[in-house]
């Protein structure tokens, strides 16, 4: 029972606040994946394609985290209905790969160009995951929002390393599977 302070108000805010960020977040995961998955089937370079199929599956079970969580916090809401936060609705870019035929790759100034805007979109991720569990009294929610933060912050990481090898005209520099921990 509520008492008479109840602020049923800020109560049903701060829910739509969550709403619209975990419905932001699906969509920059969903991106992160189409985009991983596109970039690996663009380049030449077998580690990188190595990497890039890995970061697409971690998107994708990102995404499914984040589609429990909607469907535990508001059981049967249609997550394509959601609004999502306006301040990271611009996250997604705009499209980066032109239409390639089939089996042609990314010039290496793409390739690097990719790269960043990964490492743009892995930050974004991490600020928006840090702001859901700041916000949540929702301890399971708050919970996988600092796992997820966490483990963008080690695609930002991977991402970065990479950048720093195909500038100085290498490389992607090796795979090393991302393990839960």
């Amino acid at each position: 029972m509520r008492s008479e302070k109840s602020d049923w108000k800020g109560e049903e805010d701060l829910l739509k606040k969550e709403l619209g960020l975990l419905a932001a977040a699906i969509r920059v995961e969903t991106f992160g994946r189409d985009f991983y998955l596109r970039m690996s089937e663009c380049i030449r370079d077998k580690e990188g394609k190595l990497i890039l199929k890995s970061l697409a599956r971690d998107e994708k079970e990102h995404r499914a985290w984040l589609l429990r969580q909607v469907d535990r916090i508001f059981p049967g809401k249609d997550v394509e209905t959601i609004r999502p936060d306006s301040r990271y609705a611009s996250v997604v870019p705009q499209r980066l790969f032109p239409e390639l035929p089939e089996g042609a790759c990314l010039p290496p100034k793409d390739e690097i160009k990719a790269v960043e805007m990964g490492i743009e979109v892995e930050k974004a991720s991490v600020s928006m995951y840090e702001e859901v569990a700041g916000l949540t009294q929702d301890l399971e929610l708050k919970l996988l929002m600092q796992r997820l933060a966490q483990w963008e912050k080690g695609h930002q990481k991977i991402l970065e390393d990479n950048l720093a090898y195909l500038k100085r005209g290498g490389s992607w520099y090796g795979y090393e599977p991302i393990l839960d921990g």
